[in-house]
């Protein structure tokens, strides 16, 4: 469906890059609207979902700030987050040696297996979202977004 018959626009868009960039948004949207019904179903939030799969395929030890890094999100947002996945004991902070104000983050035993629950799901659904698409189209798609992004402002 397009996107002036989505939004219910009483007149077409008539700037291409404008309705491409509310097509980016839509997309994005709709994609993490379909995420966040499969991950309440686990009793997580997107953002707690993000963080316990960043944690799961790490390969070194993380500080909260290494993990703000990798999901482009503040200081205060990483630590809001991980204090709720401590209180369900998905994660687990420890003292940065010779760093008072720094901890490493990790997954607990409880929190690899809820993340080893919940991935399968998350993975169906990327399979269902993407189903139209050959592996070439995906590739494509990929490059374009690269290519916007390197172009916004603050873009690393």
């Amino acid at each position: 469906m397009s996107i002036n018959r989505e939004l219910h626009l009483d007149r077409p868009i008539r700037d291409q890059r404008h309705e491409t960039v509310l097509n980016v948004v839509r997309t994005g949207t709709l994609l993490s609207r379909k995420g966040e019904r499969t991950f309440q179903r686990f009793g997580l939030s997107e953002a707690q979902f993000n963080v316990l799969f960043a944690l799961k395929y790490k390969e070194h030890d993380w500080t909260q700030t290494d993990l703000g890094k990798r999901l482009l999100v503040t200081r205060a947002s990483v630590t809001s987050v991980l204090d709720k996945l401590e209180g369900k004991e998905l994660v687990s902070r420890q003292p940065v040696p010779g760093d008072r104000r720094s901890y490493h983050v990790a997954l607990t035993v409880q929190g690899r297996r809820l993340i080893d629950q919940v991935e399968p799901c998350y993975r169906q659904d990327i399979q269902e979202v993407l189903a139209g698409l050959e592996s070439e189209e995906c590739q494509a798609l990929i490059g374009y977004l690269e290519r916007i992004r390197s172009n916004c402002d603050g873009a690393e």
